[in-house]
């Protein structure tokens, strides 16, 4: 071989060398690189058939940072969710399986099958380590934040998302309290700024949340009476104390005889927020006719009906569904309106803000332990709790 080809050879080489340096730097800051363990342990979910799917696995692998702007967290408390426990058996396996294929990047994480896969949406826990596009947070800070589905999720040791989808943990908050607020406050955020439009102005309007004292309708409650909306809450006897303490200006006991002529008085609502998980039998009475009144649910039947109908099958039932949802409502300009959780990085702002200038109280049901996470499952099946369920490691 000539000199010539050589030397070209060993240049090509000396290029290849510093841009692979050049990229794997951008990737994690190499004087920020943590002593690590390979394996983790994690509760995954290896079927359909709820809490008999999961288990907890000790030999998992620890998630790399593959993006410049994704960050390393070790997990100290994380919580249960109704996607958490519905995703166990099987809720929107169709949608989920589908995206696994068409996005590859971070979904190499989740197998073609989408099994095994890791749930839980939204954490409290220290950072581990930055991409280098990472400037606002750095290993040792204390950060609350979530993963949109159907990435593997926050119910292990450790995980790996984008920096967007957290914020440095305020002070004033435990752990526990940090891991209650996203995923459902953001949910709350979406139904109310965006969904029924509050955004635009919600100061003198009058909500009503109906199930109310769970984790998205305690927060709904205190982020509508930070907006200066009124704020009359539906729930059973026993939380009426829970609710008047978070904000509500009104609270009504659904099992009272009276509860629906109480709701009437109110001249009917601008907004009204569902968090009960009824999926049908919508009463549109108590809004205000001709006002652009919005009934706002957090159970639509989109994923659902992915499941039964496949992706085009599902497209078409979610179409039908919501013009039959609203064929009686829409004749007194009023409308029926699904309502998902936004992964919006400013609205987390937002609910982190309101949480250390104390305007945003955590609402904490119960707290189990790591390894009683199927138990912590099961209580949130059973319904009837008190805003959110904790897990902590």
């Amino acid at each position: 071989m000539s000199s010539l080809a050589s030397r070209t050879i060993l240049g090509f080489e000396v290029m290849f060398l510093k841009s692979t340096i050049r990229k794997f730097s951008s990737f994690v800051r190499p004087n920020e690189l943590p002593n690590l363990p390979g394996t983790m342990s994690a509760w995954q979910l290896y079927g359909y058939k709820g809490l008999e799917s999961l288990k907890l696995v000790s030999t998992v692998e620890v998630p790399p940072i593959t993006q410049p702007n994704e960050v390393l967290v070790k997990i100290k408390a994380a919580s249960i969710n109704s996607l958490d426990v519905m995703m166990s058996e099987g809720y929107g396996q169709q949608l989920f399986e589908n995206y696994s294929y068409l996005k590859p990047s971070r979904i190499s994480q989740i197998t073609k099958t989408h099994l095994p896969l890791t749930l839980g949406r939204d954490f409290a826990g220290v950072v581990q380590a930055v991409g280098g596009d990472v400037k606002n947070l750095q290993p040792g800070d204390e950060v609350m934040g979530f993963i949109p589905p159907p990435l593997a999720g926050s119910h292990a040791e450790y995980l790996v998302t984008s920096a967007s989808n957290m914020k440095q943990k305020p002070e004033n908050l435990t752990m526990e309290e940090a891991a209650s607020i996203p995923y459902a406050g953001l949910t709350a955020w979406s139904a109310l700024s965006i969904t029924a439009e509050l955004c635009i102005g919600s100061k003198g309007k009058k909500v009503l949340v109906i199930g109310a004292a769970g984790g998205v309708g305690s927060i709904a409650i205190q982020l509508l009476k930070n907006w200066g909306a009124i704020v009359v809450a539906s729930g059973s006897s026993e939380v009426i104390p829970f609710l008047t303490e978070l904000g509500s200006d009104f609270v009504i006991d659904y099992t009272s005889p009276e509860a629906e002529s109480e709701l009437y008085q109110f001249g009917g609502f601008d907004v009204i927020l569902d968090c009960t998980g009824r999926t049908h039998n919508f009463n549109y009475s108590f809004l205000k006719p001709w006002s652009n009144a919005k009934y706002v649910t957090l159970s639509p039947p989109t994923l659902r009906n992915f499941d039964e109908h496949g992706m085009i099958g599902g497209m078409m039932k979610n179409g039908l569904d919501l013009l039959a949802a609203n064929s009686s409502a829409i004749i007194e300009g009023k409308t029926l309106r699904w309502a998902y959780f936004v992964p919006s990085s400013s609205a987390l702002t937002e609910l982190v803000d309101l949480a250390r200038n104390k305007k945003l109280q955590t609402a904490i049901d119960s707290v189990f332990p790591y390894e009683q996470l199927p138990e912590a499952y099961a209580k949130m099946k059973a319904g009837h709790k008190r805003g959110k369920i904790i897990v902590t490691m």
